[in-house]
């Protein structure tokens, strides 16, 4: 698990630098359960923009088995048709 490719992702990037923009708007506002919930949303980004980061390995992955799939199954039609 490497962690350039978080590091380099621009969904991570957007999600770690919101946190500027969470802080600036965070800042003026009384400690009450609605700055919290500002803090737990911007959380709750930067958590699935890491999940997606993690996950696009085996998205693509099964994307290349789909294909390979459909590329024997087309060749095993062909094949077929031959035979006939």
């Amino acid at each position: 698990m490497s962690i350039g490719k978080y590091v380099t992702n621009p969904g991570v990037l957007g999600a770690a630098i919101g946190a500027l923009g969470t802080a600036k708007q965070t800042q003026q506002m009384p400690k009450d359960w609605r700055r919290y919930l500002i803090w737990v949303v911007w959380a709750a980004g930067l958590a699935l923009a890491i999940a997606g980061v993690a996950k696009q390995e085996d998205d693509e992955r099964r994307e290349a088995e789909i294909k390979e799939a459909h590329r024997t199954a087309k060749a095993e039609a062909k094949a077929a048709r031959k035979r006939r």
